[in-house]
């Protein structure tokens, strides 16, 4: 009889570099809200309802969002790719 082995430990190396990955994500998606959020929305007059408070914060939401959903495809992606391994 064969023996069978279990599942691998993670290295933690390989657990910092996913996370780094991770980081870079978020801060990239997270400088981009940061422009639609503070930087278009500050264009003319600031006031909530005008065109550019409007555009910044759909912007600012949009890149949000997009950054969220691709770190879960990310981790969901990896996670896949772990087990089976």
């Amino acid at each position: 009889m064969a023996a069978e082995s279990g599942p691998t430990a993670i290295d933690f190396r390989e657990l910092l570099r996913d996370g780094w990955k991770i980081a870079a994500i978020l801060l990239f998606w997270g400088a981009l809200a940061l422009i639609g959020f503070a930087g278009v929305t500050n264009i003319g007059f600031y006031r909530p309802g005008s065109f550019f408070w409007w555009i910044g914060n759909m912007l600012g939401w949009t890149f949000v969002v997009t950054g969220v959903g691709n770190i879960l495809i990310y981790t969901i992606a990896r996670g896949i790719h772990l087990s089976r391994q």
